[in-house]
Protein backbone atom coordinates (compact mmCIF):
# COMPACT_ATOMS: atom_id res chain seq x y z
CA UNK A 1 0.00 0.00 0.00
CA UNK A 2 1.26 3.37 -1.06
CA UNK A 3 2.10 5.98 1.44
CA UNK A 4 -0.66 8.49 0.64
CA UNK A 5 -3.17 5.14 0.51
CA UNK A 6 -2.14 4.68 3.97
CA UNK A 7 -2.70 8.19 5.50
CA UNK A 8 -6.15 8.58 3.78
CA UNK A 9 -7.54 5.26 5.33
CA UNK A 10 -5.31 5.74 8.76
CA UNK A 11 -7.01 9.97 8.80
CA UNK A 12 -10.22 10.00 6.71
CA UNK A 13 -12.66 8.04 8.52
CA UNK A 14 -11.96 9.20 12.24
CA UNK A 15 -11.59 12.63 10.43
CA UNK A 16 -14.89 12.19 8.62
CA UNK A 17 -16.68 10.41 11.39
CA UNK A 18 -15.76 13.28 13.82
CA UNK A 19 -17.82 15.67 11.89
CA UNK A 20 -20.61 13.57 11.53
CA UNK A 21 -20.58 13.11 15.73
CA UNK A 22 -20.70 16.85 16.18
CA UNK A 23 -24.20 16.90 15.13
CA UNK A 24 -25.16 13.90 17.60
CA UNK A 25 -27.42 14.84 20.34
CA UNK A 26 -26.43 14.85 24.05
CA UNK A 27 -28.30 13.36 26.32
CA UNK A 28 -29.46 16.13 28.32
CA UNK A 29 -33.15 14.99 29.69
CA UNK A 30 -34.19 13.10 32.20
CA UNK A 31 -35.36 10.11 30.01
CA UNK A 32 -34.05 8.56 26.98
CA UNK A 33 -37.38 9.35 25.19
CA UNK A 34 -37.23 12.92 26.60
CA UNK A 35 -33.63 13.48 25.04
CA UNK A 36 -34.15 12.38 21.78
CA UNK A 37 -37.90 13.73 21.19
CA UNK A 38 -36.88 17.07 19.74
CA UNK A 39 -33.97 16.60 17.60
CA UNK A 40 -35.23 13.29 16.40
CA UNK A 41 -34.14 13.82 12.42
CA UNK A 42 -30.82 14.40 13.29
CA UNK A 43 -30.72 11.20 16.03
CA UNK A 44 -31.46 9.42 12.61
CA UNK A 45 -29.46 11.37 10.51
CA UNK A 46 -26.43 10.70 13.06
CA UNK A 47 -26.74 6.99 13.68
CA UNK A 48 -27.65 6.02 9.77
CA UNK A 49 -24.28 7.66 8.83
CA UNK A 50 -22.62 5.22 11.91
CA UNK A 51 -23.88 2.28 10.04
CA UNK A 52 -21.58 3.10 7.34
CA UNK A 53 -18.99 5.38 9.02
CA UNK A 54 -18.35 2.08 11.72
CA UNK A 55 -16.57 -0.31 9.46
CA UNK A 56 -14.13 2.01 7.83
CA UNK A 57 -13.26 3.30 11.73
CA UNK A 58 -12.36 0.11 12.46
CA UNK A 59 -10.40 -0.01 9.08
CA UNK A 60 -8.56 3.18 10.17
CA UNK A 61 -6.65 1.20 13.03
CA UNK A 62 -6.15 -2.12 11.28
CA UNK A 63 -4.08 0.21 8.22
CA UNK A 64 -1.87 1.49 11.51
CA UNK A 65 -1.39 -1.60 12.94
CA UNK A 66 -0.32 -3.42 9.55
CA UNK A 67 3.17 -2.37 10.66
CA UNK A 68 3.45 -2.77 14.43
CA UNK A 69 4.59 -6.15 16.29
CA UNK A 70 4.70 -7.59 19.56
CA UNK A 71 2.08 -8.38 21.72
CA UNK A 72 0.65 -5.35 22.35
CA UNK A 73 -0.38 -4.72 18.45
CA UNK A 74 -1.35 -8.35 18.60
CA UNK A 75 -3.59 -7.97 21.01
CA UNK A 76 -4.38 -4.29 19.75
CA UNK A 77 -6.08 -6.15 16.84
CA UNK A 78 -7.74 -8.85 18.51
CA UNK A 79 -9.77 -6.12 20.99
CA UNK A 80 -10.74 -3.99 17.62
CA UNK A 81 -12.40 -7.54 16.72
CA UNK A 82 -14.40 -7.17 19.36
CA UNK A 83 -15.19 -3.58 18.69
CA UNK A 84 -16.41 -3.84 15.59
CA UNK A 85 -18.26 -6.35 16.37
CA UNK A 86 -19.72 -5.60 19.65
CA UNK A 87 -19.74 -1.78 19.88
CA UNK A 88 -20.97 -1.28 16.11
CA UNK A 89 -24.19 -4.02 16.93
CA UNK A 90 -24.48 -2.00 20.07
CA UNK A 91 -24.22 1.57 18.41
CA UNK A 92 -26.68 0.57 15.01
CA UNK A 93 -28.91 -1.61 16.87
CA UNK A 94 -29.66 0.64 20.10
CA UNK A 95 -29.23 3.93 18.13
CA UNK A 96 -31.66 3.15 15.00
CA UNK A 97 -34.40 1.78 17.38
CA UNK A 98 -34.47 4.46 19.84
CA UNK A 99 -34.62 7.15 16.89
CA UNK A 100 -37.52 4.65 14.95
CA UNK A 101 -39.76 4.02 18.59
CA UNK A 102 -39.20 8.28 19.32
CA UNK A 103 -40.26 9.03 15.81
CA UNK A 104 -43.83 6.54 16.36
CA UNK A 105 -43.97 7.96 19.65
CA UNK A 106 -44.02 11.28 18.54
CA UNK A 107 -46.96 10.78 16.45
CA UNK A 108 -49.08 9.44 19.18
CA UNK A 109 -51.27 10.79 22.24
CA UNK A 110 -49.72 11.95 25.53
CA UNK A 111 -50.58 8.61 27.11
CA UNK A 112 -49.36 6.49 24.22
CA UNK A 113 -46.00 8.29 24.30
CA UNK A 114 -45.92 7.14 28.10
CA UNK A 115 -45.70 3.45 26.94
CA UNK A 116 -43.39 3.88 24.25
CA UNK A 117 -40.94 5.85 26.62
CA UNK A 118 -40.55 3.20 28.96
CA UNK A 119 -40.22 0.69 26.53
CA UNK A 120 -37.38 2.62 24.84
CA UNK A 121 -35.57 3.15 28.18
CA UNK A 122 -35.42 -0.74 29.02
CA UNK A 123 -34.68 -0.96 25.31
CA UNK A 124 -31.16 0.68 25.96
CA UNK A 125 -30.80 -0.24 29.68
CA UNK A 126 -31.53 -4.17 28.93
CA UNK A 127 -28.68 -6.55 30.07
CA UNK A 128 -27.86 -7.80 26.69
CA UNK A 129 -27.18 -3.97 25.02
CA UNK A 130 -25.53 -3.22 28.38
CA UNK A 131 -22.62 -6.41 27.82
CA UNK A 132 -22.75 -5.21 24.07
CA UNK A 133 -21.72 -2.00 25.12
CA UNK A 134 -19.27 -2.25 27.85
CA UNK A 135 -17.31 -5.59 26.01
CA UNK A 136 -17.56 -2.95 22.78
CA UNK A 137 -16.22 -0.27 24.62
CA UNK A 138 -13.79 -2.30 26.40
CA UNK A 139 -11.94 -3.53 22.45
CA UNK A 140 -12.10 0.39 21.21
CA UNK A 141 -9.92 1.16 24.58
CA UNK A 142 -7.75 -2.02 24.41
CA UNK A 143 -7.21 -1.46 20.67
CA UNK A 144 -6.02 1.79 21.40
CA UNK A 145 -3.64 1.58 24.40
CA UNK A 146 -1.95 -1.54 22.52
CA UNK A 147 -1.70 0.59 19.63
CA UNK A 148 0.00 3.02 21.60
CA UNK A 149 2.06 1.09 23.39
CA UNK A 150 3.73 -1.04 20.29
CA UNK A 151 4.16 2.87 18.47
CA UNK A 152 6.30 3.62 21.21
CA UNK A 153 7.78 0.35 21.06
CA UNK A 154 8.54 1.01 17.42
CA UNK A 155 10.28 4.05 18.37
CA UNK A 156 7.27 6.54 17.86
CA UNK A 157 7.81 10.00 19.93
CA UNK A 158 5.29 10.68 23.20
CA UNK A 159 3.17 12.68 21.53
CA UNK A 160 2.09 10.70 19.39
CA UNK A 161 1.52 7.53 21.83
CA UNK A 162 -0.40 10.29 24.37
CA UNK A 163 -2.84 11.35 21.33
CA UNK A 164 -3.63 7.47 20.69
CA UNK A 165 -4.09 6.62 24.46
CA UNK A 166 -6.60 9.75 24.45
CA UNK A 167 -8.21 8.09 21.25
CA UNK A 168 -9.71 5.49 24.01
CA UNK A 169 -12.59 8.33 25.10
CA UNK A 170 -14.17 8.14 21.62
CA UNK A 171 -16.48 5.14 23.68
CA UNK A 172 -18.07 8.36 24.97
CA UNK A 173 -18.68 9.48 21.75
CA UNK A 174 -21.58 12.47 21.65
CA UNK A 175 -19.78 15.62 21.20
CA UNK A 176 -17.13 17.39 22.41
CA UNK A 177 -15.47 13.56 23.78
CA UNK A 178 -16.24 11.78 20.83
CA UNK A 179 -15.20 13.96 17.79
CA UNK A 180 -12.29 15.12 19.64
CA UNK A 181 -10.90 11.84 20.52
CA UNK A 182 -11.27 10.96 16.93
CA UNK A 183 -9.56 13.63 15.91
CA UNK A 184 -6.86 12.74 18.57
CA UNK A 185 -6.51 9.59 16.78
CA UNK A 186 -5.72 10.84 13.93
CA UNK A 187 -3.39 13.28 14.52
CA UNK A 188 -1.59 10.72 16.54
CA UNK A 189 -1.79 7.50 13.96
CA UNK A 190 -0.76 10.24 11.21
CA UNK A 191 2.70 10.71 13.72
CA UNK A 192 3.26 7.35 13.89
CA UNK A 193 3.17 7.15 9.70
CA UNK A 194 5.84 9.76 9.90
CA UNK A 195 7.78 7.92 12.29
CA UNK A 196 7.56 5.12 9.88
CA UNK A 197 8.57 6.72 7.21
CA UNK A 198 11.77 8.46 8.99
CA UNK A 199 12.81 4.64 9.98
CA UNK A 200 12.33 3.47 6.56
CA UNK A 201 14.23 6.35 4.33
CA UNK A 202 17.98 5.25 6.17
CA UNK A 203 17.74 1.64 5.00
CA UNK A 204 15.89 2.44 1.78
CA UNK A 205 19.31 4.76 0.93
CA UNK A 206 21.67 1.75 2.44
CA UNK A 207 20.25 -0.73 -0.08
CA UNK A 208 20.58 2.34 -2.61
CA UNK A 209 24.04 2.84 -1.46
CA UNK A 210 24.77 -1.27 -1.57
CA UNK A 211 23.62 -1.41 -4.41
Amino acid sequence: MTTILRRAFIGIPPLVLAGVLLKHPNDEAETIYESVQPVVDNWMLVHVTLLFAFPLLTLAPFVLLSGLRGRAATLARVALVFFAVLYTAWEVMVGLSTGILTDYANGLPASGRTAVAGAIQDFNEHWVTQVALVLGSLGWIVAMVGAAIAARSAGARWPAVALLGLASAFVIHPPPIGPVALVCFAAGALLVERARMRAVAPTAADQSVAM
